[in-house]
């Protein structure tokens, strides 16, 4: 259709040249060149269409290889996550059994320390029998009863003096194989401690094993985890998300206004308390009662949602905008992150290039304000829930397009978008 049209325009001028220029000798080159022009034009215009067409199918083509990317990164992820877990769960029990033998060995102190004692005590029986000739002549102590009443309690002591004897024996003997049994146990958890540790040495070889595979992933050059970031959300399906985000907006508004509503509420009834003292003790209790006003969580100001150091500000960086501040720990990935502030959580899930990530929607000074928490090793919000300032919604960690770990921590003013265009420096909300 276009060569149609281009052929027409080409007949159509060559035509107009015509007439305008009549027999003359100029009109042959004039068409000539005319033709050119268009002939010229219409290649130009195919090239475009070309040039369109072969950039239409490298972006394809990338985005297939950002998929791929994504779902190599999401399956490494979730590999190292369950290291991790199986990590915590063996170091929990490298601990109960370090316990367990602690306990054991002092059991095996205090049995041997009776056990000592009570050699002690049947050494001195046996030294005083020794000293009576060898043994009790039990005959001779009955027979010197002086009255039938000596003679019965001659006759319970004697049974008391054997049952003790009986009894510190058995005692004996039962300590004696329970320091043994102890001393069996003892020898077993240290077997099983060792092979804990030698499967919990494995399972740290094998995280750094996926850690060194996740930097082959994402590349050698740190640029490409904002590119990568970048691009797999741009595959995110956004009208989802922001659906989640208007319902989480409309249930925040609302929690809002009626925390406002409890604050005006509030300041009526210290006002009208305060009006019947008289003028000295009104003006104490309103002092006392502006104290006494709970703070509006619209402050202006949102908590930190990690301790550690800001290890990369919002801002340009390697030639790209990074839309956060991330916060680390050298290295360390057992660390709480909180919500910045009293909000509805949009979604808690793994997400392209952030990883486990939790958005949460606010209510700040009356404006939306959206914060983003990235790379978290595990989530403890769900979508939907309401949140205090300050309550934890997962660990620190490396999921997503993440080189060590840390938070990446957003801020937008308004709802999330995929381009961020919305984003602001935290700094302007947080002190860090």
């Amino acid at each position: 259709m276009r060569k149609q049209i281009v052929r027409s325009l080409i007949a159509f001028a060559v035509i107009t040249v015509g007439f305008a220029y009549g027999t003359s000798d100029n009109t042959a080159d004039a068409s000539s060149e005319l033709r050119q022009k268009l002939s010229d034009l219409e290649e130009k215009r195919n090239s475009n269409k070309a040039d369109s067409e072969e950039t239409k199918k490298e972006m394809e083509e990338l985005e297939d290889e950002i998929k791929k990317v994504e779902k190599e990164l999401r399956q490494i992820d979730e590999e190292m996550t369950e290291t991790n877990e199986k990590i915590s769960e063996k170091e929990d029990e490298v601990e109960d059994t370090e316990e367990r033998i602690d306990e054991l060995k002092d059991r095996i102190k205090e049995l041997e320390k009776r056990i000592e004692e009570r050699d002690e005590l049947l050494k001195d029986r046996v030294r005083a029998m020794y000293q009576n000739g060898g043994s009790v002549d039990y005959i001779e102590v009955l027979m010197g009863a002086k009255s039938f009443g000596d003679f019965l309690d001659r006759v319970s002591a004697l049974n008391t003096i054997a049952e003790q004897d009986r009894e510190i024996l058995e005692a004996h003997i039962k300590d004696q194989e329970e320091l043994e049994e102890a001393k069996e146990k003892v020898e077993e958890e240290l077997a099983s401690l060792e092979e804990s540790l030698d499967e919990l040495e494995n399972l740290k070889e094998k995280l750094e094993e996926q850690k060194e595979e996740k930097s082959d992933i994402l590349g050698d050059l740190e640029e490409e985890e904002e590119l990568l970031e970048d691009a797999l959300i741009s595959l995110e399906d956004e009208e989802e998300l922001l659906k989640k985000q208007e319902e989480a907006a409309e249930k925040e508004l609302k929690a809002y206004e009626k925390r406002q509503e409890e604050r005006k509420q509030h300041e009526r009834e210290q006002t009208e308390n305060s009006s019947f003292g008289s003028s000295g003790s009104s003006s104490e209790s309103s002092a006392s009662s502006s104290s006494d006003v709970p703070p509006d969580s619209g402050s202006g100001k949102l908590t930190r949602p990690a301790t550690g150091a800001v290890t990369s500000e919002y801002g340009p960086r390697w030639g790209r905008m990074h839309h956060g501040t991330d916060i680390g720990q050298g290295g360390r990935s057992n660390v709480p992150i909180v919500a910045a502030e009293d909000g509805t959580v949009v979604q808690a899930k793994y997400m392209n290039g952030y990883g486990n990530t939790v958005m949460i929607s606010h209510r700040v000074d009356g404006k939306q304000v959206t914060t983003l928490y990235a790379h978290m090793s595990s989530i403890s919000a769900s979508a939907g829930e309401s949140v205090s300032k300050g309550d934890k919604i997962g660990m620190m960690g490396n999921t997503g397009a993440s080189q060590g770990p840390h938070l990446h921590f957003e801020v937008h003013e308004g709802p999330w978008n995929g381009s961020k265009s919305n984003s602001v420096n935290p700094r302007n909300y947080v002190d860090f």
